[in-house]
């Protein structure tokens, strides 16, 4: 017999939802209001259809009532486990429109705080999966928790940096706060090398499978579509931050396309920063006494015209549109978010599965509901 559940991904969205995850409130899927309405066939989902719009907050009509400068405190306000990227993206494309050179320690600069933000993002979904180990997830909460509280030594904020300027950075860290992030990266690549993520997540393979052709088809980026053998990877093309420099910047891939590759997926690309970090601390170390912003006028006023920017977050690729009539507030201002595609996904990903592990596969689909519904 074919029933339809509401399943509430928050453990306490009980009141619009007919049952709600298992997942643990940590966990990155629980927070926000997206619900999905599943058909199941006794054990089996036959069907299953993301429920938008809950979380829906205009951003995108908001910014046009914003100048330049005040858009970049809106543009951190979605992606929010990687809010430093939202910033960096919109500058860039205001500063791409200005025909602005950031200065060289800014791009820097901006290169670590991106990978930075990689390690705290993909910390909290591997946390935000259900392991049987407790004491793996408890060290990865803790790990995320130490470089979130590093974070906000030198922002002054938990989530919303407020770093970027357009035209570069607020101010530079110190080398105090650089050589202490060396330490981070030792402690997290320590329980990344001694977790055995294969063996913890052999029962998981062959499930919640997304094609290598899926991801194609359906415009998926970042560390999903890359679990699945699609190596696209917008740092590989990015020319205002500093990857194409770095001998230790590699794309990891992944094969299976299942629960199993993409939480690999999220481990390998957490090892890859750590190293990109190492690199980076060492080639800013020497730089945190340089200009990091350039001189604006009072007011910013993007030349008329049509612009257009990607940036690579740790959910994928974010997009942004920029329509200007030469006003110091954009006419119209668009975001296609990483997340979007992602959660249209979780229809493929959790179609044909076993009602039992529909945690496991909403919890292998990294993303944030506020930057699907912004």
């Amino acid at each position: 017999m074919v029933e339809r559940n509401i399943i509430g991904m928050s453990p306490i969205d009980t009141a619009r939802s007919d049952r709600t995850s298992g997942l643990a409130l940590h966990a990155p899927a629980t927070h926000g209001m997206l619900r999905i309405s599943c058909q199941l066939d006794g054990d089996t989902i036959i069907s299953a259809t993301p429920l938008l719009g809950s979380m829906h907050r205009g951003a995108e009509k908001l910014f046009e009532s914003r100048d330049y400068r005040q858009v970049i405190a809106l543009a951190n306000r979605h992606e929010w486990l990687s809010a430093y990227s939202g910033e960096v993206g919109v500058a860039q494309l205001i500063e791409t429109a200005l025909g602005i050179e950031v200065p060289e320690a800014a791009q820097w600069f901006r290169t670590l705080l991106l990978e930075f933000n990689r390690i705290t993002s993909h910390l909290a979904f591997l946390a935000g999966f259900p392991w049987d180990d407790k004491e793996l997830t408890q060290n990865l909460r803790n790990s995320r928790e130490l470089w979130v509280k590093h974070y906000r030594s030198y922002t002054g904020s938990r989530m919303h940096p407020m770093l970027t300027r357009i035209g570069g950075l607020s101010q530079a860290p110190d080398s105090a706060w650089l050589e202490e992030v060396q330490h981070l990266s030792l402690d997290t690549a320590q329980i990344i090398l001694e977790s055995n993520w294969i063996e913890m997540l052999a029962s998981y393979e062959g499930i919640g499978k997304l094609t290598l052709a899926d991801a194609e088809a359906q415009a998926i980026s970042g560390p999903v579509a890359r679990a699945s053998g699609y190596a696209i990877d917008a740092r590989e093309l990015a020319t205002d931050v500093k990857y194409q420099e770095l001998t230790s910047f590699a794309v990891a891939i992944q094969t299976g396309g299942d629960v199993s590759s993409r939480i690999l997926q999220l481990v390998d690309e957490v090892t890859l920063s750590l190293a990109m970090i190492s690199e980076l601390i060492e080639k800013c170390a020497d730089l945190v006494s340089e200009e990091v912003n350039v001189l604006l006028p009072k007011v910013v006023r993007v030349p008329e015209g049509t612009y257009e920017h990607s940036i690579e977050t740790p959910l994928g690729i974010t997009s942004w549109f920029l329509v200007s009539r030469n006003d110091k507030m954009p006419y119209r201002l668009k975001l296609r978010p990483a997340s979007l595609h992602t959660v249209l996904a979780l229809s493929t990903v959790l179609s044909g599965a076993r009602r039992e592990d529909f945690d496991a596969i909403v919890a292998s689909m990294p993303f944030i509901a506020g930057d699907a519904d912004r």
